[in-house]
């Protein structure tokens, strides 16, 4: 997979308006480092900057240089390397975060142990993928995982206990976790059919009628989880 290609055609919706729950809790009352991975154009990472600059000193890590440069162009620090070699040293965060990147990696147990090792012993790991539970279907397929929710996707979780179970084999202690109904949102979609076309997004901020509406993809779920690395 050629991920800047891919990064510059389908260009990432910014879908989150707050910290996610799980997240909120691990970083409310603390202070430290965190390492957003695969953070993406950097929505999170802005999210986080305006909940937490104060006490958090916060770093992305992305595989893509167009979206990298989209979180540069943010002010977010990131650090970059196509080939997917994490330029930190081992035991480098008190927190590492990782939302919708697993479910793209061809081993998702030696990712998860890449996960494990850039926490400190006693530090935090926040994972969050999908979740495609029986009767699930989307339109998109691919030819190693069938019928999912993006054309990359090499797997698609079949239940919360399997992916808490990757985690484990990491060596992962599982604090807590969040399993939520995933939703798209009618106006996410209208701002991805204006970037492929190439037309400006709309000025106003106000979402109203249909636009306002976030229609729940049957059957899929997010599956949200907090770890810890052991001490």
């Amino acid at each position: 997979m050629d991920w800047d290609q891919y990064a510059q055609t389908y260009p990432q919706l910014d879908d989150k308006d707050a910290v996610p729950p799980l997240l909120q809790q691990a970083m409310a009352g603390s202070s430290g480092s965190a390492l957003d991975m695969g953070c993406g154009e950097g929505a999170l990472l802005t999210l986080l900057r305006d909940a937490f600059s104060h006490s958090w000193e916060l770093s992305g890590f992305e595989v893509s240089p167009t979206r990298a440069e989209a979180a540069r162009n943010r002010g977010h620090h990131v650090a970059l390397d196509e080939g997917a070699a994490v330029p930190f040293p081992p035991g480098s965060f008190d927190l590492v975060i990782s939302t919708h990147v697993i479910e793209h990696a061809p081993d998702d147990r030696a990712y998860a142990r890449t996960l494990r090792d850039m926490a400190k012993p006693g530090g935090l790991v926040y994972v969050e993928t999908p979740v495609k539970l029986p009767g699930a279907w989307y339109f998109r397929r691919n030819p190693q995982a069938g019928w999912v929710l993006d054309p990359t996707h090499v797997r698609e979780y079949r239940s919360a206990a399997a992916v808490n179970e990757v985690l484990r084999s990491a060596g992962l202690e599982i604090l807590d976790e969040d399993v939520t109904k995933i939703v798209f949102p009618l106006a996410a979609g209208e701002r991805l059919v204006r970037r492929m076309l190439r037309i400006p997004p709309q000025t106003t901020q106000r979402l109203e009628g249909l636009r306002a509406t976030s229609v729940p993809i049957p059957r899929y779920r997010q599956q949200a989880v907090l770890a810890r690395r052991p001490a």
